[in-house]
């Protein structure tokens, strides 16, 4: 017992120094407010509409990645290597450009799709729908100024951008949900996160004055999509893996109250998922300082990974033993169905947790394209399983089926990591 306290003080005199707790309290807001402040909304809108908005959020986080093509992860990356800050600018501004290209590209293709109602949906989420897409460039903005940040290791001011937008629309997209119900909410997102993106601007004003004087080379264009290209089918892919099953059970049962219910356990398991992410962000940008030395990649992956396991399984045991007590208190007694919901998302957290930082590791080393290829193998096992289950369970269906795939992904990830991470040690990782 002694043991474990002093372990856990350790961890947290480590963590304040590195930033992580400035990290961490901005990513925990950043979920909260982006299911629109749902702990909020639960007593202010019915479980159906609750349920829309889940529905939404699935499409957006898809649309999401689409748009950012990965140029989000080749900045990361890139901004995060030796190079000068000229580089360093020139680099962001081009990723600037090119997202801004591919957002809006985006938008005119889905209005187009939904105008001839090839998205097959209800109609009420066709409406606000149309909507609630242009968060995309904006929010696909917002990232690249994020990781852009984090890159160059500012955590205080990325955290401080992110935690002030995040409160601010927590506030105001709950007095509008309240005033005007659930189209004044989605209304509300689209107008606070503009404003949240125009609060960005004093961070990268040095940035965007030189914004219309950059040299396009081609060399640095291809550089950005050597990354970005297998970044962005793991990213798809990934992001695929959390919402599809949402999207399946819309169209196979249309049970927006249990999707509703669903959604709120899925929401804090999602939320708790930021506690290990956070720790990963912050060793991307160590592990791609040496990304060339096999055995400093080893040595730092080694340790995030020791601390990312301890802090996911007591988590995880604490939100299992409080979870029917405090989600009926905190959503209201209705949202009792979500624990049970909850509990079958937690072993899937766990399991998630056990290999997430290796698959942060081939990203800080170029390697994405590894990530990729697991992302698929799971994705397509999902797809299988959701089907199979969601017709027979339901959402528990659901909820089975994405704990059971994040368990097999242990596995498969396991396999594409000890390929590039061989006996030999190859510096190269295994670059053909």
């Amino acid at each position: 017992m002694v043991h474990i306290k002093e372990r856990l003080l350790s961890l947290l005199g480590i963590a304040r120094r590195i930033g992580f707790f400035h990290l961490l309290s901005a990513n925990l807001l950043i979920q909260i407010a982006g299911f629109g402040g749902q702990i909020f909304l639960t007593r202010i809108l019915s479980v159906e509409d609750i349920g829309v908005i889940k529905i939404l959020q699935s499409y957006l986080n898809i649309f999401l990645i689409i748009a950012s093509l990965g140029i989000n992860t080749s900045i990361l990356r890139l901004c995060s290597e030796d190079i000068e800050d000229k580089e360093k600018i020139n680099i962001f501004n081009i990723g600037f450009i090119l997202t801004i290209f591919s957002s809006f590209s985006l938008i005119i293709l889905i209005l187009a799709i939904e105008h001839f109602s090839l998205l097959n949906i209800d109609s009420t989420i066709n409406k606000l729908l149309k909507i609630y897409i242009f968060l995309v460039p904006i929010l696909t903005l917002i990232n690249l100024i994020i990781v852009y940040l984090q890159a160059q290791q500012k955590i205080k001011q990325m955290s401080y951008i992110q935690s002030l937008s995040k409160i601010i629309i927590i506030i105001f997209s709950t007095l509008c949900a309240y005033l005007s119900g659930l189209h004044g909410y989605i209304w509300s997102l689209v107008i606070l996160n503009f404003i949240s993106l125009l609060m960005t601007v004093p961070f990268i004003k040095n940035e965007l004055v030189s914004i219309f004087s950059i040299k396009i080379s081609t060399g640095i264009v291809k550089r950005i999509f050597n990354i970005a290209f297998f970044a962005f089918g793991a990213n798809l892919l990934g992001v695929l893996l959390s919402n599809i099953n949402i999207i399946m059970a819309n169209h196979i049962i249309n049970d927006t109250k249990e999707i509703g219910y669903y959604g709120i356990a899925q929401l804090i398991v999602t939320t708790m998922m930021l506690i290990p992410s956070t720790l990963g962000q912050i060793m991307v940008p160590k592990i791609s300082k040496v990304s060339n030395n096999i055995k400093d990649v080893q040595d730092i992956l080694r340790i995030y990974q020791v601390r990312n396991t301890f802090l996911a399984v007591s988590v995880a045991v604490l939100a299992a033993i409080s979870a029917p007590f405090i989600l009926p208190f905190v959503f209201g007694i209705s949202y009792q169905n979500s624990v049970v919901y909850f509990e079958i998302l937690l072993i899937g957290f766990v399991c998630w947790s056990l290999y997430s930082p290796k698959g942060m590791t081939l990203m800080s080393i170029g390697r994405s394209d590894m990530n990729f290829y697991v992302s698929l193998i799971s994705l397509v096992f999902n797809i299988i399983l959701n089907y199979i289950l969601i017709n027979n369970y339901g959402m528990y269906g659901a909820a089975i089926a994405n704990s059971f795939t994040y368990f097999v992904t242990i596995f498969i990830n396991a396999y594409f990591f000890n390929k590039i991470f061989k006996a030999k040690g190859d510096s190269k990782y295994g670059c053909l």
